[in-house]
């Protein structure tokens, strides 16, 4: 499994492309630790054991399924689910900036 640190919106989009494309599961990473894995929606369908339906999801049948997936989680409301969001996208610009920082302080260190 790919581990990825998220910069920007455009990193995002390149990996969600990576995860369909390749089908392979990325996990972010987040102030060093694992916090979530992004994953192709076929790869998601098989996890949940949907994969051995002739037809595919519908977007209400998605929406449904991942609705609940996020209730389960203590994530009942579309409120709690963007703080959610949020605060990944916080940590993630947070992690990014130590790791550069990190990296600067390497670069200027002698070895």
């Amino acid at each position: 499994m790919l581990e990825a640190y998220v910069r920007d919106n455009q990193e995002l989009s390149q990996l969600i492309q990576q995860a369909n494309s390749k089908r392979e599961a990325i996990t972010l990473v987040q102030a060093g630790q694992q916090k979530a894995v992004l994953l192709s929606l076929e790869m998601f369908q098989k996890l949940i054991g949907i994969s051995d339906r002739r037809e595919q999801l519908s977007g209400e049948d998605f929406a449904a399924i991942s609705r609940q997936l996020f209730a389960t989680s203590g994530y009942d409301s579309t409120e709690k689910i963007m703080q959610l969001i949020q605060e990944v996208k916080q940590e993630l610009s947070t992690e990014r900036e130590q790791r550069e920082q990190r990296e600067e302080f390497e670069c200027l260190t002698p070895r």
